[in-house]
């Protein structure tokens, strides 16, 4: 097995959200915003287009979407209030300092949807955000779209 390589792969990923939220040292805090979009996202995803969208994330990643996965959820997030909540409900130890209000929660999901779009196919980004309920589809939408300008460029 690769496990070094795994590893490898998570701090690079990780180090790339710290710099994204504009705090490169701190490595704890982009791994708690990671998880809590990672598990929020599931939230919003069926199953099955969450599988597919693992398939293409680093093994750790993997790992850490599953954690705790409840397949028989049954109440979908629908609106960015039910998404801020649900980024809060993932981490309320320091749901404060990583979320702060609804613009910094925000903003802070955005910085590690930025980083997914650079890791993520289009075409999986696209199918992703087809499930996405309208109010929530803007922000990976938007930053998919900015991703894709990037990559024209």
């Amino acid at each position: 097995m690769k496990f070094e390589q795994y590893c490898q792969d998570a701090r690079d990923f990780v180090n790339e959200i710290a710099v994204e939220l504009g705090e490169p040292a701190n490595k704890g805090q982009a791994e708690r915003i990671m998880t809590s979009v990672l598990h929020t996202v599931r939230e919003v995803l069926s199953p099955e287009e969450s599988l597919h969208f693992i398939a293409q994330l680093p093994m750790m990643m993997k790992g850490i979407y599953v954690d705790g996965w409840r397949l028989e959820t049954q109440n979908r997030i629908r609106s960015m209030n039910e998404f801020i909540e649900c980024l809060i409900l993932q981490s309320p130890r320091t749901a404060l300092n990583d979320f702060g209000n609804g613009e910094k929660a925000e903003t802070n999901a955005r910085a590690v949807l930025r980083v997914l779009s650079r890791h993520v196919a289009t075409g999986e980004v696209k199918d992703i955000v087809s499930q996405f309920p309208v109010e929530l589809a803007d922000l990976w939408r938007n930053e998919t779209e900015a991703t894709e300008r990037a990559q024209t460029k």
